[in-house]
């Protein structure tokens, strides 16, 4: 809502008095703007609530499909990079398992298709 549209629909009030008209067009403004910020709060989820629509997300990803993906490793002795492994297969909500051994590495990740394939 522009203030311009509103002079030219109130047309005479507009000219007596364009102060006034002014005012009250920026108060109805501003209580429009307040209506909707306080809705979208109240549509806002809690916390908790977006944590159990994201497992869900999950869960029905997963009782759709679910995908494997197998990588081979060449070097896998450094513990940063094991940890890596774990931290992101935990936050993409993927179980699995690796091998490890002198001359390669094997890990085996499983999960629904729209974490495996991001």
């Amino acid at each position: 809502m522009k203030i311009s549209n509103l002079m030219r629909v109130l047309g005479n009030e507009a000219i007596q008095d364009p102060t006034k008209v002014e005012q009250e067009v920026r108060q109805q403004i501003a209580d429009r703007l307040q209506t909707h910020i306080s809705a979208n709060q109240a549509r806002k989820l809690t916390p908790e609530q977006k944590k159990e629509k994201i497992l869900k997300k999950i869960e029905e990803d997963r009782a759709a499909d679910t995908l494997v993906a197998v990588f081979r490793i060449e070097d896998f002795s450094r513990p940063q990079w094991r940890f890596k492994v774990e931290v992101n297969a935990n936050q993409m909500h993927l179980t699995g398992c690796a091998v490890a051994t002198s001359d390669m590495s094997v890990v085996v990740v499983e999960g629904g298709t729209a974490r495996l394939c991001a």
